[in-house]
């Protein structure tokens, strides 16, 4: 018989099973005893998902191995995806076992001076001892800073992002800046006008109203709670900020602020977007949007991205260098229509999936100078007014891979 021991909300369960045991058949002992389904919960052995399908035997040589288990719903990283960086839990186990090590001869090296001055023995004898109780100091002290600093790593990467963020404290919200000049202004799209709509568009705002309504969002203006509408009526004039609070995670984002002319700033830096797939249209017509924050937003899963801009005329400079594009399928009309955009970093951009490039830059009349070397458009069939009405950017301001004839061929016309 072997042993597995499961680290689960801080215990340590044991379960005894056999050697060629199946991994599943000695979790599912484990579920049994703490009364969870085996589904609802991850396993992690050495920093990494655990493949419940191997026995025990393959997995180790040793007679006891250590399961770490969390809770499925926090399995994910929402900023990079992954489990866990660089097995930490086990680096701190290991080092914490080490420490453990280390006071238990401090504490003999201790007991032996005490002895030694009780019994008078020489002073040499107790000069040796203080210094090896000074070399155990010495270490017991960078071993536990180094834990702190693992623990810090762990908790910033992984618990502070994770495992917390179902946790109402934890802010999940958009926070949005309007210039309200007129008694009722927009908030958001009112996706219950489905009836006017083309029954190929039906489909994307019955998706997005899953998820944008009363019964996961509260709105704040000025800190104030009102109640759920898609347009704010009252008579204050000016500056109001908005807050959207997320009540659980969305997956569809599209269309959330089209044609809001009030609204002036977006910051989204609060936002989890870890489950998005879906970004087309979201300030489609904002005419005076001057600033869009998204340097924490995750893109990895996004797979449209669509008119996103569309007809935003008062952006002078958008940052998009952290953008996760590699699931991108669509960019047709991305920054059509983006007249005073002067400043555009698409550096990180993976177009390699992107399927349609039409209109993309079409009417950004002010923009002077565009870097698309890590633009690949080997699935784009054939681009079609790319530049049209880019009167200030000229052939020599754009970088582009030399093999890229598609976008060489749009930029004759520059």
């Amino acid at each position: 018989m072997s042993e597995t021991y499961f680290i689960y909300e801080g215990k340590s369960i044991s379960i005894q099973c056999k050697t060629s045991q199946k991994m599943k058949e000695i979790c599912s002992q484990f579920c049994s005893k703490i009364k969870l389904n085996i589904n609802s919960l991850m396993f992690l052995y050495g920093g990494e998902i655990l493949n419940l399908d191997k026995a025990f035997n393959e997995i180790t040589k040793e007679n006891i191995i250590k399961v770490i288990v969390f809770n499925n719903e926090n399995e994910i990283c929402p900023k990079c995806g992954k489990i866990l960086n660089n097995k930490i839990i086990d680096d701190i186990m290991d080092l914490n076992e080490g420490v453990n090590d280390t006071l238990v001869g401090l504490y003999s090296q201790i007991e032996n001076i005490i002895n030694d001055l009780k019994n008078k023995k020489e002073i040499k004898y107790i000069i040796n001892q203080l210094k090896n109780v000074n070399v155990l100091l010495n270490k017991a002290t960078i071993d536990i800073k180094k834990i702190n600093g693992d623990l810090n790593i762990f908790k910033s990467n992984y618990i502070d992002k994770t495992i917390l963020k179902t946790n109402n404290e934890i802010k999940n919200e958009i926070i949005c800046i309007y210039n309200k000049n007129e008694q009722e202004i927009s908030l958001l799209h009112d996706y219950s006008r489905i009836k006017v709509l083309l029954p190929e568009y039906q489909k994307f705002y019955l998706d997005g109203k899953k998820d944008i309504n009363e019964d996961n969002i509260e709105i704040y203006v000025n800190n104030k709670k009102i109640k759920f509408s898609y347009k704010y009526k009252s008579d204050e004039i000016g500056k109001i900020e908005v807050k959207f609070k997320f009540k659980k995670l969305i997956t569809k984002i599209n269309h959330i602020f089209w044609d809001c002319p009030s609204l002036e700033k977006i910051d989204f830096s609060s936002f989890n977007s870890s489950n998005i797939d879906n970004m087309s249209c979201i300030v489609y017509g904002c005419s005076h949007l001057e600033s869009i924050n998204f340097s924490s937003f995750d893109t990895s899963k996004v797979n449209n991205m669509s008119c996103m801009f569309y007809f935003c005329n008062s952006l002078k400079s958008l940052n998009l260098s952290s953008f996760n594009t590699t699931n991108v399928k669509d960019m047709i009309y991305m920054f059509c229509g983006c007249s005073s955009l002067i400043s555009l970093d698409l550096s990180s951009f993976d177009t390699s999936k992107v399927t349609n490039m039409n209109y993309m830059f079409n009417q950004c009349a002010s923009l002077q100078s565009l870097d698309l070397s890590s633009f690949n458009t080997i699935n784009v069939p054939k681009i079609y007014s790319m530049f049209n009405g880019c009167k200030c950017l000229k052939k020599d301001n754009i970088k582009i891979n030399s093999s890229e004839t598609k976008i060489l061929e749009q930029m004759k016309n520059l």
